[in-house]
Order: structure tokens, then C-alpha cells, then sequence
């Protein structure tokens, strides 16, 4: 596997409708997404971007649910983490599917997650502008 960019670093919040306005009226970022049903929320700091994910509380109760993870743009997230399983990684989110990407969740040696992610549209790292 081989980690083609930064996709995105992700925060978990407790109430995104809370954590919204802090991100974008105190620190001043720019929101550029925002998807209050799925608790989703993405804002415009170079060169990257941040995401706010609102904890589902029934869900998210793995190692470090309430802290950051990165996301690491990979060809294929299937085998990304079939490789990680042979090394004797830790699963935490099996692979999923949106309509946007594919993603899968792992853990490093001391339990910090790491989001192994990929677009349909084969872009890494920042897309500017978001559409």
C-alpha cells in the first residue's frame, strides 16, 4: 500500500449544530460542506481540509472515538486493508461504500485510527473547489 496524500484530518464532535459555528465564526474557516443527516461537515484550511464528524454515541464507542484521525488517499481500500490485516493490524471500520468515496478505518500500535480512503473520481488530497 502506499499512501498517495492527505485526504482529510477528521475531528469527532459530540453535536456537529454546536461545533459548527466555533469552527466557522471563531476560528473563521470556510465551510464547504456540510451534511447535517449524515453529522458531516467539511471546512477549507490549506492545504488540506478539516471534517467534523458527529459521534453517533450507540455506534462509536471504539479506541479514541472522541479524538482525530487522518485520512490517507489509497488506490484500493480493499486491499489496503487486507494488507494491514496481514501485518497483524487492527480493523476498527470495515471497508464501506458513499456516493463520493470508499473508506475503511484501522488503528495504529497504540489505537490512534487512520482512514484509509479513496474517491470515485480518482482525486487525492485536496479538492479545490469542492463542488
Amino acid at each position: 500500500m502506499e499512501a498517495r496524500a492527505v485526504d482529510f484530518i477528521m475531528y469527532n464532535v459530540t453535536d456537529l449544530e454546536t461545533a459548527l459555528p466555533f469552527y466557522r465564526d471563531t476560528l473563521g474557516l470556510d465551510l464547504e460542506e456540510h451534511l447535517a443527516e449524515f453529522g458531516w461537515a467539511e471546512f477549507a484550511v490549506e492545504p488540506t481540509t478539516l471534517a467534523l464528524n458527529e459521534l453517533d454515541f450507540e455506534g462509536d464507542q471504539g479506541p479514541n472515538a472522541g479524538g482525530a484521525a487522518v485520512a490517507l488517499s489509497v488506490d484500493d481500500v480493499e486491499a489496503a486493508i487486507e494488507e494491514v490485516s496481514a501485518a497483524g493490524g487492527t480493523v476498527l471500520q470495515e471497508p464501506m461504500e458513499t456516493e463520493v468515496c470508499d473508506m475503511a478505518t484501522v488503528a495504529d500500535p497504540d489505537d490512534n485510527p487512520i482512514t484509509l480512503h479513496h474517491r470515485h473520481d480518482g482525486t487525492a488530497g485536496r479538492r479545490d473547489p469542492f463542488p
